[in-house]
């Protein structure tokens, strides 16, 4: 687990398509993070949390694809789903059941 993991992580979702549309596609936090580790990426929330604070602080070095994929958006991750209102961060919350 770490760090490195959670940027590799963010470097693939920016540049990888068919990587970005298996993570929006997933029904579920837990079907998201299996994906994420299946991937070769582990690491913990708090990881991710840490990275995700130190990218949102560093934004202005960030290129636009990798600030979007950082960022994110309820819409552009998650179109068409009922999901709770929580920061995204770059990964989808678990659908409203």
């Amino acid at each position: 687990m770490s760090i490195e993991h959670v940027k590799g992580f963010y470097q693939r979702l920016a540049k990888d398509e068919t990587f970005k549309a298996q993570i929006q596609g997933s029904e579920s936090k837990s079907e998201c993070s299996q994906i994420v580790r299946e991937a070769g990426y582990d690491f913990t929330q708090e990881e991710f949390e840490e990275f995700t604070a130190q990218l949102l602080d560093s934004s202005a070095e960030l290129d636009e694809t990798e600030l979007e994929a950082a960022v994110g958006g309820i819409d552009t991750l998650l179109p068409n789903k009922k999901i709770m209102p929580v920061p995204l961060y770059g990964l989808p919350p678990s659908p409203v059941m």
